[in-house]
């Protein structure tokens, strides 16, 4: 099996503007799993990297399949302007949205005249903004338009996918607070019949908008209901940890699973939990199935670790899932 790694997540460079330290961990890291399918390619809103695009391109190989995120740009933009996103009622808040994900577009096409159409096979957008904010609104007809003139850029061979993140509960608690999984399904839909598109399930941001370990197999059982499930991302959330938070988008590690040397104790990413998600999905008709994870520690081998030992652990489940079935 191969993997999605969203190394960005466990890069020195959150917090380093040291160069040789992040060239060291892409070499580690690369080194360490072979079972690299691609990269999880963070878009800030401009680059791929705070170096600059062409630092994290030197690491890429040309054989790997990578997917392209854009969330880490629209919440870059968010911090300035609560009405940014794709979904966002108010006019000029969609159109700058709109201007990035155009942006998004001038890179993939760069990416794969590097390396390929097949080197960017997918790019994930989401359905900001946050609501409920104060004088904020989204609705899926904003988000439908946005689609439609997002649909008509030429992406190559990449399919456009959701990425799906924790909605606005009742108690009014979000981390994200972007529209419902039924809404972006529902806009898909309308879609789907012309166009590539598809959802993406991370299995933090189900559970944070469910409080519970339950809403990502409610999330990905939907998806799957309606032929649009498209990636899993394994990233690991808390229900109180002193690091990771308490039901936080913090990309917190697996647990403990066949003797690992690098877990966290507190995390929900339990042997359980992602053994019950994966038997869900037929993998092969999965595009991609991968892993983000934060590591709390400046520990090279730790960052390191965690995402090899991840790698470990669903290598390992998927085997007893394959002799079970």
């Amino acid at each position: 099996m191969k993997y999605i790694i969203g190394a960005y997540a466990s890069a020195p460079s959150l917090k380093s503007n040291d160069k040789l330290l992040e060239d060291e961990f892409y070499n580690k890291l690369i080194n360490s799993i072979p079972q690299i399918m691609g990269l999880e390619i963070p878009f800030f809103g401009m680059e791929i990297h705070k170096f600059g695009s062409d630092f994290l391109l030197n690491y890429i190989n040309p054989e790997w399949n990578n997917i392209l995120t854009c969330i880490p740009g629209v919440m870059e933009n968010l911090s300035k302007n609560p009405h940014f996103g794709l979904a966002s009622d108010n006019y000029s808040g969609r159109l700058n949205a709109l201007d990035m994900y155009k942006r998004a577009n001038e890179l993939c096409h760069k990416i794969c005249d590097l390396y390929g159409d097949n080197s960017i096979i997918a790019v994930q957008i989401v359905t900001a903004p946050s609501v409920p904010v104060e004088g904020v609104s989204s609705s899926r007809e904003s988000l439908l338009k946005s689609m439609e003139e997002i649909l008509f850029l030429d992406w190559r061979d990449s399919k456009i996918v959701i990425e799906h993140v924790d909605s606005c509960g009742p108690d009014l608690n979000f981390e994200k607070g972007f529209l419902t999984l039924e809404d972006e399904i529902e806009v898909l839909l309308k879609l789907s019949n012309i166009h590539n598109v598809g959802i993406t399930i991370n299995w933090a941001r189900s559970a944070i908008e469910g409080k519970n370990s339950d809403k990502p197999l409610e999330h990905i059982k939907l998806a799957l209901k309606y032929n649009l499930l498209s990636g899993l991302i394994f990233s690991g959330t808390s229900k109180d940890d002193e690091n990771y938070g308490s039901w936080s988008d913090s990309h917190m590690p697996f647990a403990e699973s066949y003797d690992v040397d690098n877990f966290e104790s507190n995390s929900l990413l339990t042997y359980e939990n992602i053994f019950n998600t994966l038997k869900l999905i037929d993998l092969k008709h999965l595009d991609y199935l991968g892993i983000k994870l934060l590591s709390e520690t400046s520990d090279m081998d730790r960052r390191v670790g965690l995402n090899k030992d991840a790698i470990y652990i669903l290598e390992n489940i998927i085997s007893e899932l394959q002799l079970l079935n």
